[in-house]
């Protein structure tokens, strides 16, 4: 297991659920697995591979983790082997685990069941507060297409993300990457009400992929105030494309 770019703080990835049918436009992924052995791999179907849990996991300093199933979203996993990786996480009680997905709700249901260890962060992406947006060249060109959320992502909308992350009670972080143009009081009241140990925040870095986005200005001011009560680590900053 290697660092990558996508977080500075990863000691490893544990690779035991793989693909997503979310089929996010940003997604930095996908074209990873294209050359795996695995044929749901390459055509990035959600698929386990409990196979690395016979794998010891390496150490974590204090403000390091370990992502598990970073190449995938782990809500499509069936619960019974997830609560497997639960008992994984628990066995290797001194080392972090960071386990993410954009559909945070699977989190809340399985706790109806089991309980999140304490060495396990929660996390998932929560890049706007808004559903809808227009552009202003498209109201130039007297374009009155509505971009919507559901452009970019089938997931479940941020806002629901919010809900079910507020209801979770276990570690917990936030990414905002890549950020979309956003309500600036409602994005900071909901990072308030989740209470994450930290938050990511960053652009998009694919400039193939061109999304609604803030400006840098509005950008360095919501990490300003984010700083105020919990702890931001800010990934790629640029002006909005």
């Amino acid at each position: 297991m290697t660092r990558d770019r996508m977080y500075q703080e990863r000691a490893g990835n544990i690779s035991a659920f793989r693909g997503c049918s979310f089929g996010c436009t940003y997604c930095a992924f996908r074209n990873t697995l294209r050359r795996s052995s695995c044929e749901k791999c390459r055509i990035f179907e959600p698929h386990a591979h409990l196979e690395v849990l016979d794998k010891t996991p390496p150490k974590t300093k204090p403000d390091e983790f370990i992502t598990i199933g970073l190449t995938g979203d782990i809500s499509f996993m069936d619960p019974a082997e997830f609560i497997g990786i639960l008992g994984y996480c628990l066995k290797w009680f001194d080392r972090t685990f960071l386990i993410q997905s954009k559909n945070p709700d699977y989190f809340g249901k399985l706790m109806e069941r089991t309980w999140i260890p304490n060495n396990v962060i929660i996390g998932t992406t929560i890049e706007t507060t808004t559903q809808y947006w227009d552009s202003k060249e498209q109201w130039e060109q007297n374009d009155k297409k509505i971009l919507s959320y559901s452009n970019y992502s089938k997931a479940p909308h941020p806002s629901l993300r919010y809900r079910a992350m507020v209801e979770l009670d276990c570690r917990k972080m936030i990414t905002i990457e890549p950020i979309m143009d956003f309500n600036f009081g409602l994005m900071v009241y909901w990072m308030k009400k989740i209470r994450p140990e930290y938050i990511y925040i960053g652009f998009n870095s694919n400039n193939k992929i061109k999304l609604p986005e803030p400006s840098l200005m509005k950008t360095q001011l919501l990490i300003e105030k984010l700083s105020e009560f919990t702890e931001v680590r800010t990934k790629l900053l640029r002006k909005a494309w």
